[in-house]
């Protein structure tokens, strides 16, 4: 891992920042040559120490922590020879597994299934081997099939002792992904071949009683339980990480025909089964396919020519002609194509099997995923005990499965115990006195924001559409009572308002609509309070777009429901008092003094990118967000918007984008800040080095463009997509859910061997496992110290504006993925397309310059100095 020259790693596994030391640099408006990244970035020295001792991090309630990694003992004199393998097609590593030649070396042998082999002993020069291929359907070689010649080149050595000497600190310029990607090969192994893989080092089982049952989802969908595994160095070891998972699978059914049926209408099975695989049970070998699409017409109506059978016949005759089978539903279902992209193969579903795991890759509707989270939230307890029973048994790991013994390789059955501790919370400020906070958060009640906004010229827009019409009356005297108790509230949390306000009743949800009724207005609302009759995010995006993007007129919206019901009324009016003060430039809250003393002359800087998900328009761009503070209680982070290349994670115009958020920084302090702390989310570990080299200089650059700045720079990458889990130890230490506490932290016996890295829990958990993110310094000139950072990053989680309590991931990273989130809205055309959709059928260059006209100026210029996206 590459820090910066002011990072120093622990040799223990902890995270430790080198010494605490205040940079100084001038502030100023800008000047200088102001030319771009490639003229003004210096070449950076990447340079990375060993802590000393005496740097270890202290602050905080020692405790301990199960974590769910379990050791793994391997020989310290191992060797492992890495070849490089072109074998295709994949089974027939299967056929030479059975030949002679290869028998003597199978116990000490792993194939990935694609193009490289890892064997414990070295296989003779010049090994090759010929192989007669058949099929897997086929009980032997065919006369004068296929022979295929396997050959293995010169391979790299991989050496255990290579590894030992990196893991206990001794060299660290040493490559360890190459023998730890090989141990994982190895590990894996079992869970491949009985499992289903999903990405890099997820395996789901096909229920049963060891696995565990289905559970269903919905029409067609059902949730399978599975597990991660991963192995990971840490100081003088290497562990391997085990966490439970779940994922979406398509139901089998014997007959496809059967799943069909099951659809109100037939045009959203047709939708739903598009590009899943089937097999075909009416030939002498099962045949699979995958569905290219669905015909327009039934079996007995679809026709085709067919010289075998003298012309044209329907796809019913055919098959009762070559076949003999009579369909049952030659006429109620329309054919699937199983063909090939320049050609069409029209089948009956009746003959088709959907097989079990199949993985589903489609949108999830809300009340699927509410069901996927509900199924996922187990108990804490039942968690760990899933990973260290059905976990380790069903990988293969406890009982050694093959080929982990031909390799000496064994794995604890114990979850690894690990030093933790728990850091305080910080005091929490208000108008008229402190609060202390319990369990990660606290009560609003009868407190006054600490810098109240005054609210002007509301306006307040009622969305009735699919209201009855004679419900109006009443329905306008519970919204009069809704609308009052909400700026009651408002008012009792200390904002100024005048109580004239303009109402607006839109029966028509219709865009066009609502932006004619509030251009109607006599004077240019403020704000603009939304009342939603129903969730809709149609109206929703296209609310949101209206207004950011071509009014420039903040917005709070809330759903008339959750504003008439009794109970939790009060509370649902605070969360709204609590957005409309931020995004009139109001604080909520503050922390105490000296919780702050680090972030003197500070930017706190957020980055993250968005990229296109499934059922989005192919070629839709991502959206890449920098937010960045530009106040002394580091409560406002305005935020820069972008498109960029699809799929590129490294952000495009940073360069720009900071000097924008300098810009704004600079107008409201009047100098800019001596240090920037950047918190970036979203890239993965192996791109940690690609922020280094793409991200860093245009950070730098940006820096240049003002005169004589140089401030000190500090690098933070924040992970919330890890599968480390901690389990409190002893019943005291934990919370009401059996977690561990909020505060949590931990940098030692489970980070990195190098990495100046922590994992920190700063928010109470709710349900199932709490998750903590991971957060790993890559460039700090700031010198942060360990306690310095750790403690600051804790205590900044709970300057959350629009709710009472901390937050899992610091506020600069999280408002960045809230920025980008809001960004998608402005796509929405191309990034959810309807199946009725024009833009769903563009492609190419097309898609970019849809996307760029949907997009135009981006935020309006009146809301760029807001944090419009809450």
């Amino acid at each position: 891992m590459l820090l910066s020259a002011s990072t120093a790693a622990g040799g223990r596994g902890n995270a430790s920042f080198g010494s605490h030391g205040h940079g100084s640099s001038s502030g100023g408006p800008r000047g200088g040559n102001g030319s771009g990244c490639a003229g003004d970035a210096r070449p950076i020295k990447l340079d990375v120490r060993l802590s000393d001792k005496e740097q270890n991090a202290l602050s905080g309630t020692a405790i301990t922590v199960r974590a769910n990694f379990f050791p793994l003992k391997y020989p310290k004199d191992l060797d492992l020879y890495d070849y490089t393998v072109d074998i295709s097609p994949a089974r027939l590593f299967e056929l030479l597994e059975s030949t002679q030649e290869a028998a003597p070396y199978l116990d000490g042998m792993v194939y990935d299934g694609m193009q490289r082999l890892i064997s414990r002993r070295r296989l003779p020069v010049g090994f090759s081997i010929r192989i007669p291929f058949y099929g897997a359907d086929e009980a032997g070689p065919r006369p004068g099939g296929e022979v295929y010649t396997v050959r293995m080149l010169k391979p790299k050595i991989l050496s255990s002792a290579d590894l030992v000497r990196y893991l206990r600190g001794g060299d660290i310029k040493y490559n360890p992904l190459p023998i730890i990607s090989a141990f994982n090969l190895i590990t894996s192994a079992h869970a491949s071949q009985t499992g289903v893989q999903i990405g890099k080092n997820q395996y789901y089982f096909p229920p049963s009683a060891s696995s565990g049952g289905a559970f269903p989802l919905s029409v067609g969908l059902e949730v399978w339980k599975g597990f991660s595994t991963s192995v990971r160095p840490v100081y003088k070891n290497l562990m391997i990480n085990v966490n439970a998972c779940t994922s979406v699978f398509y139901t089998p059914y014997a007959r496809f025909s059967d799943a069909m049926f099951k659809y109100p209408k037939l045009s959203y099975g047709e939708k739903f089964y598009r590009h899943a695989r089937v097999t075909m049970k009416h030939l002498a070998y099962r045949k699979k396919s995958r569905i290219k699409g669905f015909g327009s017409q039934t079996a007995r109506k679809t026709f085709f020519q067919c010289d075998e059978l003298g012309g044209e016949v329907s796809v019913e005759q055919y098959f009762r002609k070559k076949y003999n089978i009579h369909l049952q539903y030659a006429d109620k279902l329309p054919v699937i194509n199983i063909g090939k992209q320049d050609r069409d193969v029209f089948v009956p579903a009746e003959l088709c099997e959907i097989e079990p795991g199949q993985p589903f890759v489609g949108v999830l509707s809300e009340s699927e995923s509410q069901g996927m989270v509900q199924n996922a939230s187990n108990p804490l307890y039942i968690n760990a005990q899933e990973i260290s029973g059905k976990g380790l048994e069903t990988l293969g790991l406890r009982q050694r499965a093959s080929p982990m013994p031909g390799f000496g390789i064994e794995v604890s059955s114990d979850m690894a115990v690990v030093p933790a501790r728990v850091l305080a919370p910080p005091k929490v400020v208000y108008q008229s006195h402190p609060l202390d906070v319990v369990v990660g958060s606290w009560n609003l009640r009868n407190m006054r924001f600490y810098l109240p906004a005054r609210l002007t010229r509301a306006a307040i827009l009622i969305l009735s559409d699919g209201v009855p019409e004679g419900r109006e009356s009443s329905l306008d005297t519970s919204l009069g009572s809704a609308l009052k108790g909400c700026l009651s509230k408002c008012r009792a949390s200390g904002m100024k308002f005048d109580d004239a306000h303009m109402p607006l009743r839109v029966r028509n949800a219709a865009i066009e609509a609502i932006e004619k009724e509030i251009k109607s207005l006599p004077l240019r609302p403020s704000i603009i309070l939304v009342f939603l009759s129903n969730t809709d995010q149609r109206i929703y995006r296209g609310l949101k777009m209206l207004c950011d993007v071509k009014l420039g007129i903040p917005t709070v919206s809330m759903q008339m429901a959750n504003t008439m019901r009794e109970k939790g009324r009060d509370q649902y009016f605070a969360s709204v008092a609590l957005k409309v003060n931020t995004k009139l430039g109001g604080v909520n809250h503050q922390l105490h003094a000296s919780s702050m003393q680090w972030l003197k002359n500070t930017m706190l800087v957020g980055m993250d990118v968005t990229h296109p998900g499934v059922g989005c328009v192919r070629g839709t761009p991502s959206i890449a967000a920098v937010v960045a503070s530009c106040d002394a209680e580091f409560m406002h982070y305005p935020a820069s918007l972008g498109l960029q290349e699809h799929g590129k994670e490294m952000v495009t115009d940073l360069k720009k984008m900071m000097v924008e958020r300098l810009d704004e920084y600079f107008k409201r302090m009047k100098t800019l800040p001596e240090r920037v702390v950047v918190f970036r989310d979203g890239v993965s570990e192996g791109e940690f080095v690609q922020v280094l080299v793409a991200e860093l200089p245009e950070i730098k650059a940006a820096f240049l463009s003002f005169k004589g700045y140089n401030p000190k720079l500090t690098i933070a990458i924040c992970g919330k997509g890890h599968h480390v889990r901690f389990y409190p130890t002893r019943t005291e230490e934990a919370d009401r859910t059996a977690n561990t506490r909020a505060g949590t932290l931990v940098d030692r016996g489970v980070t990195g061997v190098y990495d100046s890295d922590f994992y920190l829990q700063a928010h109470a958990g709710l349900q199932g496992t709490v998750r903590s993110t991971h957060y790993t310094v890559i460039f700090d000139e700031n010198r942060f110290s360990a306690d310095a950072l750790q403690q600051g990053v804790h205590t900044m989680s709970y300057l959350w504006a629009p709710a009472t309590k901390s937050v899992s991931l610091i506020p600069p990273a999280y408002w960045a993925d809230r920025a980008c989130e809001r960004g998608r809205l402005y796509l929405h055309g191309i990034m959810q397309p309807s199946d009725g959709d024009n833009d769903k059928c563009l492609s190419g260059d097309r898609v970019w310059e849809r996307a760029k006209e949907m997009w135009g100026k981006g935020v309006h210029k009146d809301l760029r100095s807001t944090m419009f996206y809450l």
